[in-house]
Order: C-alpha cells, then structure tokens, then sequence
C-alpha cells in the first residue's frame, strides 16, 4: 500500500525551502574566503605603494645631490672657459702679430729685381695694423670661495676678439722723369704680395733732378 501526504501543499513548500546546518555552514566559510582575500590585496597594494614610495624619495634625494654638485662645480668651470678664451684671444693676437711681419729681405730682394734701373728707392715704411685684442674686457663669470664666515664673489677677466686690418707698405723715390714713375708704379703692381699699388704724390726738381715720387701698396700676403 502507498503512503499519501496529508499535509496542504504550503506546508510542503516550506518544508522543501528548509535550509540545513550544512549549508549555513558553507556560507559562513564563503565569506571567510573572501574577506582574507580582500585584506590580502589591500595589503599587496599598501606595500607597491610604499616602496614605490621609497623609491621616488630615494631619486629625489639623489636629484639633489648632483645639483648641489653641479652648482659647487659650474663656478670653476666657469673660470676654466674664461681661461680657455682668454688663450685663444692671445693666440690669435701672437698669430696676427707674426702673419704681419716684413720679411725684409724678400721684400729687398724683389724691390732690387723689379725697380728700373734708371730709378732708385730713398725709403721704405712698412706699418701693420693695430691690434686691438689687447684691450680687455670684463665678462660676468663669477668665481665663487666659500669660507665658513664669508662668501666671496670675484670676477674672471678675457680680452675681446682681435681685430685684423691690412698692412702698408710705402715707398719714396727719384726717377728721371714722369714716365719713368708711371714704369716704377707698373714694376711695383707686378710683385705678387702687393696690391692696391697708388701713387701718392710726384713732384719735379727744380734744378732738374728727376722726379721725387711717393707710392703707397697693400701687403695683401706675407712676402
């Protein structure tokens, strides 16, 4: 014979729906589950924070240590420069100086091959140009003596950048006549080192002497 349940049908819903000690049980240990999780990434994340943390510290201060470096340093290397322009300034006028030396006896030798032989030189003049690297100028390079008193601030001076011109060479003499110093200034023109060969002044003597001349050149190279 088969059981029947007289119980009404509501009364046998709730009674499916009855939760057991089992289940209550594995819902306690979800939650567990999960709440160490959740405290194991905050504290994943606090310990990513705080290291990079040290690390940014870390660069900071190592940031300012070669800054302190380089303002202790940038003062003598300051000086170091004006130095360095001050030897290439005075280069530069030693160079100058020398490249605007009359080498005489070149110039003698090719005066002596060139002048007609019915004229001759009674003076030669050689001025060079002024060099004007010699004046010195102050720069705004400070140099820096850091005492435990007193801090002392002076200043690097460097000459300025020579300036170069161009040399003349001026010569004075007799010839017989006009034409004869017109033959003297195209003599001159042929020399390679000169150029820009004018003539200055020519005057007649008057007890017949010839022409007294004055020519003017342009040394335009070492000869």
């Amino acid at each position: 014979m088969d059981a029947v349940n007289l119980l009404p049908l509501e009364h046998k819903i709730k009674a499916s729906k009855r939760s057991t000690p089992a289940d209550n049980l594995d819902s306690r240990k979800t939650l567990r589950t999960g709440g160490l999780a959740a405290l194991a990434v905050v504290v994943l994340l606090g310990a990513l924070y705080g290291y990079q943390r040290s690390v940014i510290n870390s660069k900071k201060s190592a940031l300012a240590k070669d800054q302190a470096s380089l303002a202790e340093i940038k003062p003598k290397a300051d000086a170091i420069k004006a130095a360095q322009a001050s030897a290439a300034a005075r280069l530069s006028v030693i160079s100058n100086v020398t490249s605007s030396r009359m080498n005489w006896d070149r110039a003698l030798n090719d005066f002596a091959r060139i002048v007609p032989t019915d004229s001759f030189l009674t003076s030669l003049s050689f001025d060079a140009p002024v060099q004007t690297a010699a004046i010195v100028t102050p720069v705004a390079i400070p140099t820096t003596t850091t005492s435990t008193d007193s801090t002392t601030d002076t200043s690097t001076a460097a000459p300025t950048a020579p300036t170069s011109g161009s040399s003349t060479l001026t010569v004075a003499g007799t010839a017989p006549g006009t034409v004869a110093v017109a033959r003297v200034l195209d003599r001159l023109a042929l020399i390679p080192w000169l150029s820009g060969v004018t003539l200055g002044s020519a005057t007649r003597a008057g007890d017949g002497g010839g022409n007294s001349f004055n020519i003017t050149a342009t040394v335009s190279q070492e000869p």
